[in-house]
């Protein structure tokens, strides 16, 4: 007896949140398994443009959203290692986001035809042949690869073909495409003297050279510049046949690089403020991005012209503003940046607290899913009948991740989100998304790991109360708990689940939702 009045003393409030945990095992809404999944596609109309919230971007029908996916590498290109690329089946790749509810994923464009060195296993790293191109191989002549020289004045129809309609079936199936122009870290650490990549002087007939092999280390010519060039005039023509191609397409966001070197910061400028000018010409606007180069810091993306940003940090900040024009954006923590290191080695609750945290300061999140590239190294990826690198399906190792990527999504639609901001006071955990308006207020919290917890749930007045609903991230089951009158400063809530656990509170007679289809 003495040890249980301990333990109530300890947690002021403890009754009244067990009798809220305990009701929802007893008479209230239990349901299990939730599926991440939307009812059906809705196709997506019109760009995304700036919202009241800095935080999201707004769609056509002037509701604000939230962008979570996965991405991979040959989404665009196909890859093979040891022999021809294997081409990658993109409608069973829009279904597996859609069946995981996702929302949002990125097409890459790896500027070369070998990629020297990918450290997917640990001994004698293979290289990657990838296809197609944007521009044609006429010759004549060799390239360092072996095939035919290319010419940098003629482009690919074939790569532009389906760059559209892979873009096109993302947008039919409800899901925005980050379109990279460039990778700029496939340049920046993938050569090699057999690569074949196009603006070598010994890979093209128009005697376009971005330096190397110059000091026998990586070159990066083609993007470590301070003015326009040569290399800078190809790559602005390509720039805006890429435009050309895709203006009309509602779901695009543009993206010029991810993790090139830290000389490339006035090239990516450069092509933000080449892409902003060209499509200005044209019918729509599409965000611009900017992720993060190697070894500079996050603040160069928040003092640029971007629109939206993939920082380095794990945990993206609750302000995303600088000096730039818009001041303030849209961030996207992708986990290619930020969380690539350790990700692979973490448990799924860690994973999931990487994402819940990120959404719980505003942000979004891209978690980098190798999907079907096999990557045996530290088990990082463990795929299907693995054929020159490809396998036959994912491996289901990161399933509750993807998961929780349209858990957010699916939860991120019952907030008002024009008027929601991060709040970490208001609750011990750190961790949540709130609006605190005296009628109406609603709150999302986030526990890492399943402790008792406390809200400030004081902006509105006792008289008024609060529908409480308990999200368990590591298996999707949802509780609906009595409502609870509102007024205190720190009301204590016991999750009824293990682990990390999200809380929705909200007054619904004074709630405007997001409306949402």
């Amino acid at each position: 007896m003495a040890q249980r009045s301990d333990f109530v003393a300890m947690r002021g409030g403890y009754f009244l949140s067990l009798i809220i945990s305990v009701a929802a095992f007893s008479g209230c809404a239990r349901v299990h398994s939730q599926s991440p999944a939307k009812a059906a596609p809705h196709p997506i109309v019109g760009p995304l443009t700036a919202s009241a919230n800095a935080h999201y971007f707004r769609d056509s029908r002037g509701t604000a959203l939230t962008l979570n996916g996965s991405q991979t590498w040959n989404t665009l290109q196909d890859w093979g290692i040891g022999g021809p690329p294997q081409p990658l089946d993109f409608d069973a790749f829009v279904q597996f986001l859609l069946a995981h509810g996702q929302n949002f994923t990125l097409l890459w464009t790896v500027e070369m035809p070998r990629a020297c060195g990918l450290p997917t296993t640990t001994d004698s790293p293979p290289d990657i042949t990838i296809s197609p191109l944007p521009y044609l191989r006429t010759g004549p002549g060799s390239a360092s690869d072996g095939g035919l020289k290319f010419d940098l004045h003629k482009f690919d129809p074939a790569f532009f073909r389906r760059l559209r309609e892979r873009t096109e079936g993302l947008g039919k199936a409800g899901i925005y495409a980050g379109v990279y122009l460039f990778t700029g870290e496939f340049p920046n650490v993938f050569r090699c003297a057999h690569d074949g990549y196009p603006f070598s002087r010994a890979n093209n007939v128009n005697d376009i050279d971005d330096g190397y092999p110059g000091s026998g280390k990586n070159e990066t010519g083609s993007t470590d510049m301070t003015a326009p060039n040569p290399v800078t005039q190809i790559q602005d023509a390509y720039v805006e046949k890429v435009i050309d191609t895709l203006n009309d397409e509602p779901n695009v966001l543009w993206i010029v690089s991810e993790e090139a070197s830290s000389g490339s910061l006035w090239w990516n400028n450069h092509q933000i403020a080449h892409i902003r000018a060209y499509e200005a010409q044209k019918p729509n606007r599409h965000p611009i991005g900017y992720a993060a180069p190697i070894g500079v810091p996050d603040t160069m993306i928040y003092n640029s012209d971007a629109d939206w940003v993939a920082p380095a940090a794990a945990l993206s900040p609750v302000n995303s503003c600088g000096t730039g024009s818009p001041s303030c954006k849209v961030n996207v923590n992708d986990s290619d940046h930020s969380y690539y290191g350790t990700i692979w080695r973490d448990t799924p609750q860690k994973n999931r607290n990487y994402a819940w945290k990120n959404f719980m300061n505003g942000n979004q999140v891209l978690f980098m899913d190798p999907y079907e590239v096999y990557w045996p190294r530290e088990g990082r990826n463990i795929c299907i009948s693995p054929v020159r690198g490809i396998c036959s399906s994912p491996d289901s190792r990161w399933n509750n991740l993807r998961d929780n990527l349209g858990y957010i999504l699916r939860f991120s639609r019952k907030l008002n989100l024009m008027n929601v901001g991060p709040h970490s006071s208001l609750s011990s955990t750190g961790f949540c998304l709130a609006q605190t308006p005296p009628a109406g207020a609603e709150y999302m919290v986030y526990s890492t790991d399943g402790a008792a917890f406390t809200v400030d749930l004081s902006a509105m007045p006792s008289s008024r109360s609060l529908s409480v609903e308990w999200f368990n991230p590591s298996s999707g089951e949802e509780i609906q708990a009595r409502r609870l009158a509102a007024g205190s400063p720190a009301q204590t809530f016991v999750p009824p689940f293990p682990g990390d656990v999200v809380l929705y509170l909200v007054d619904t007679d004074g709630h405007a939702g997001s409306v949402m289809p």
